[in-house]
C-alpha cells in the first residue's frame, strides 16, 4: 500500500499522503523510508512540498519524521514547504513550535507560489 502520492508541479516535487490517519508505527517508519528516498530524488529539483490535505490525525512519531526530513532538506539545500494542514494538526505544530521552523501554507497553490517562479533550463530544445 502506497502511503505517499508523488507528482511534479513544474519544478516542485509534491508529496501527498494517501491515509487520513498516520498512527501505526510501521506505517510511520515506512513514511520515513520514503522521505529518505525522496530527499535523494528531490535533491536535483531542490523544491519539496508536503500536502497534508487528506490527513486528519497523526501520531507524535510522525512529527519526528517531519523534523528529520526538514533537517535533511536543510543539509541538502532543498526547500521544504507544507500545506493543507488541518486545524487539529496545526494546533500540535503550534504547541511544539514547529510553526517556527517549518514553512507552512494554507493550500497548495499558495505554497507553490511561495517557491517562486519555476527555474528555466539553460538548455533549450529546438
Amino acid at each position: 500500500m502506497a502511503l505517499l502520492e508523488i507528482r511534479d508541479a513544474n519544478d516542485v516535487v509534491v508529496v501527498s499522503f494517501t491515509q487520513s490517519t498516520l498512527v501505526d508505527d510501521q506505517m510511520i517508519q515506512q513514511v520515513g523510508r520514503q522521505f529518505d528516498k525522496l530527499t535523494l530524488e528531490a535533491a536535483a529539483d531542490r523544491k519539496l512540498l508536503l500536502d497534508f490535505q487528506k490527513v486528519d490525525f497523526m501520531a507524535s512519531a510522525m512529527l519526528g519524521q517531519i523534523i528529520r526530513l526538514n533537517k535533511q532538506c536543510r543539509k541538502d539545500k532543498t526547500q521544504l514547504k507544507l500545506c493543507n494542514i488541518s486545524p487539529n494538526i496545526m494546533e500540535v505544530f503550534k504547541i511544539t513550535n514547529l510553526t517556527k521552523i517549518l514553512e507552512i501554507h494554507k493550500d497548495e497553490s499558495e505554497a507553490l507560489e511561495a517557491f517562486g517562479p519555476a527555474r528555466r533550463s539553460w538548455f533549450r530544445r529546438q
